[in-house]
């Protein structure tokens, strides 16, 4: 968070971005165009968590929206038909690799990388190697916006369910007899929560990308799937040590197909989403490189990549700070090929900032 905030300093008062920067439609494209990444990112944080990886998401993006693109123009359908169909054909495609993880004991390097050639292969073939678009109006309105009001009443909403929350644990901690953070550290969440609403507030109050919402949904769902359900304590507890948590009665096989599905309907989603931004598809091209962001972004916000670690909160931290990252590059005209160099970097001096902090705390 502190990263993320120093960046959006620099970029304020930098002579080349502060007039660019700083507006509220800036912003909000910023954040409409890492939904894509944030989206993906949720499912791979869950997948990192338990000790697996899945490089296959570019191309899986590049099938499901293949998929939803032909439903759409070729034969005519709805957009909730493509829409459906394609998370459908990605949640196959994640319990596919959940099986060969859990149940033939497939590296998931390996079982992943093998859908990552694969995947975009298939929509190759699919598309018959062309571009489809472009998509129906109702499709398009997946990638359009909320009007203004609507927005405003989702960030109030969102910050009297934040407040809600905070206020229920601490009740919860005090009538079970158990320790509470102090007045103060509540007092700096609220306030926390009050702050960024009022912020996104502001954002979108000429509307709310439909992806961003989208993105924000996704979040919210594993956030809570992590926090307050046995998956979520059981997918920790792999990823902290498999043998101990299948000596413990964790049904470890079940997990692992659970968060390989997950992130396979996630990555339709966000195939589905990249597909109505673009009105199309190009199967060559869609989703491309995508692995590289959503991992970036991950171990960025703080998931290790040895498992049993990580947030949703701090992943779409680290999507913002990806998306920041290059949002400032391109305002300031740096080129392309420079760009690809700068996140890599980043991506290594991440994992190398994860393996120090786990083989200290070991």
């Amino acid at each position: 968070m502190y990263v993320l905030l120093a960046m959006w300093t620099v970029l304020a008062v930098h002579p080349e971005t502060r007039e660019a920067f700083l507006t509220a439609e800036n912003f909000s494209n910023l954040t409409a165009q890492v939904s894509e990444i944030a989206i993906v990112g949720v499912g791979m944080t869950m997948v990192i968590l338990v000790g697996g990886i899945d490089l296959s998401v570019g191309a899986g993006m590049a099938l499901a929206g293949v998929v939803a693109a032909k439903l759409q123009i070729d034969m005519q359908q709805p957009a909730w038909v493509a829409v459906l169909s394609a998370v459908a054909v990605s949640s196959a495609v994640g319990a596919w690799h959940g099986l060969l993880v859990a149940r033939f004991s497939v590296p998931p390097f390996v079982a992943t990388l093998s859908g990552f050639l694969a995947y975009r292969g298939l929509a190759l073939v699919v598309s018959d190697a062309r571009g489809l678009s472009p998509m129906g109006e109702d499709f398009q309105a997946i990638g359009g916006r909320i009007a203004g009001p609507v927005a405003i009443a989702l960030c109030a909403a969102a910050t009297a369910i934040g407040c809600a929350l905070v206020l229920w644990r601490v009740a919860k901690r005090r009538r079970l007899g158990l320790p509470v953070d102090p007045r103060a550290i509540v007092g700096a969440k609220l306030a926390a929560i009050v702050v960024v609403s009022a912020f996104a507030a502001a954002i979108y109050k000429s509307g709310l990308p439909v992806p961003v919402a989208i993105a924000g949904g996704a979040a919210a769902a594993a956030a809570v799937i992590l926090t307050r359900t046995r998956l979520g304590r059981h997918a920790y507890a792999i990823g902290g040590n498999r043998e101990a948590a299948r000596l413990s009665g964790v049904p470890v096989r079940h997990v692992l197909v659970a968060v390989y599905v997950a992130i396979g309907v996630l990555t339709g989603l966000a195939g589905v989403v990249a597909t109505a931004r673009t009105n199309g598809v190009t199967p060559g091209n869609a989703g491309l490189m995508r692995e590289l962001h959503v991992i970036t972004a991950v171990v960025i916000g703080g998931t290790s990549l040895s498992g049993g670690r990580g947030t949703i909160t701090g992943t779409l931290v680290g999507a913002l700070v990806f998306g920041t990252l290059s949002n400032g590059m391109n305002l300031m005209g740096v080129d392309s090929n420079w760009q690809l160099i700068v996140t890599g970097q980043i991506l290594l001096a991440a994992s190398v900032l994860d393996a120090w902090s786990t083989s200290k705390k070991r």
